[in-house]
């Protein structure tokens, strides 16, 4: 059931006094599990054997809960205009409301000027490359996207030719009307016709005008895993009052909520920012373990670990993601507006038997802002940066060979973020 946002507040106003337990995880510093006194888009508030910590939303990672497991598998895949994405078990459309039923049990009520696209059907990497270049494509119409297969013959030298059967997508454009359990009502050259819905891929819904959203502060993901792109959140009690992007409200039960992620709005990954190599030439590799033609220009920049290694593993530790540098390397990125703060977690690789020597230097328009500098196994980190940037529009990560040569000088950039 949906409620609008403010009546939402009022109604829960009067629940529970909070008491879900989860694990917040600031952007620096240790992780708190304990009960949440406070959640919302500003703040977070936890305790924890009688005391409480409270987080600012800007300088959190995300906050986990235990979320119920769920057996349900998605029918049908409903992306919103304001990328968020929800799995769900069914989907009506009367007078231009859809009535979404989630997998998880909830039902939400979202008008159709909100929706992008939806999917009824499980799809290879053929024909789910061939759906993102639809939906993705400007049109001027609705359209109902079928699946088509056809036969088609292979010469095969002196042998008798193949027969292979390919599918693809095909769509047809018109106006889309209400959708029920097993058909759409579609216009289509003026007539209005029933297809089936067995028969049907999905459906792209036209926006005549192209709204501008504000930034989500965070994505919630649920047990099934939806994800909302949300500009406000509210805990209540047991439930959560949620506020996509769009303007689209519902009311989730925290049981079925696994993560809010806070980073989606706290945090510039480098690894999905585009450097360039800071003297025009592009950057020689960004893939995973791609040579390059040049021998002396191999795996100087990549996001996968170290030649050899079975990933980024630093003193000890590992890391999920993170930049590889082998030396003369200098990556330039520009800070986007509203990021003030730098952090990184650099070290030589443990798979490194040898380390080198070379100097590593993050500089800020120029100046230099920090200094390593790594001379053989003493010195292989990991070494915590936390940098202010205020004020700072490019920085440049520059790592040199300190005694001319380059045979072992390796750096791992982990935890590489601009944050706010």
């Amino acid at each position: 059931m949906i409620f609008p946002f403010a009546a939402t507040l009022i109604a829960l106003a009067g629940a529970g006094a909070p008491g879900q337990s989860a694990t917040v995880t600031p952007l620096a510093g240790e992780q708190v599990t304990g009960k949440l006194v406070q959640l919302n888009g500003e703040q977070v508030v936890s305790e924890a054997g009688g005391a409480r910590t409270t987080f600012s939303a800007t300088d959190l990672l995300d906050v986990e809960f235990t979320a119920e497991k769920l057996a349900d598998k998605p029918a049908v895949w409903v992306e919103l205009v304001d990328g968020s994405k929800l799995l769900a078990a069914t989907y009506t459309v009367q007078t231009g409301k859809a009535g979404i039923g989630l997998v998880g049990g909830v039902t939400v009520e979202i008008p159709t000027r909100w929706i992008h696209a939806v999917r009824f059907r499980q799809q290879d990497a053929k024909l789910a490359q061939q759906w993102r270049e639809i939906i993705a494509a400007p049109h001027s119409s609705d359209l109902v996207v079928v699946r088509k297969t056809s036969m088609r013959a292979i010469e095969d030298g002196d042998a008798e030719p193949k027969t292979v059967t390919e599918t693809a997508l095909d769509e047809l454009d018109g106006t889309l009307l209400d959708v029920l359990a097993d058909s759409v009502k579609f216009e289509f050259d003026g007539d209005k016709i029933d297809v089936k819905r067995e028969k049907i891929e999905g459906l792209v819904y036209y926006h005549s005008v192209r709204r501008e959203l504000p930034p989500g502060v965070c994505r919630l993901i649920d047990a099934a895993g939806s994800q909302w792109t949300l500009k406000s959140l509210e805990l209540a009690g047991d439930k959560l009052a949620v506020v996509s992007a769009a303007g689209v409200t519902a009311t989730l039960p925290v049981a079925i909520v696994s993560k809010i992620d806070f980073s989606v709005g706290n945090i510039a990954d480098l690894t999905e920012l585009e450097p360039d190599t800071g003297d025009g030439e592009p950057v020689v590799s960004l893939q995973p373990v791609a040579m390059n033609a040049k021998f002396g220009r191999m795996f100087k920049v990549s996001r996968s670990p170290p030649l050899g290694a079975d990933g980024f593993k630093i003193g000890g530790k590992r890391y999920s993601t993170g930049l590889s540098l082998h030396s003369p390397a200098t990556l330039v990125y520009r800070v986007p507006e509203g990021f003030r703060k730098l952090h990184v977690v650099a070290g030589v690789d443990d798979s490194i038997v040898a380390p080198g020597e070379f100097d590593f230097q993050i500089l800020g328009d120029g100046k230099e802002l920090f200094r390593h500098e790594c001379s053989g196994s003493d010195t292989r980190g990991p070494v915590v940066i936390n940098l202010d940037l205020t004020g700072v529009r490019r920085i440049s990560l520059v790592l040199d060979p300190a005694d001319g040569q380059d045979i072992g000088d390796q750096l791992n950039l982990c935890e590489a973020r601009l944050t706010k």
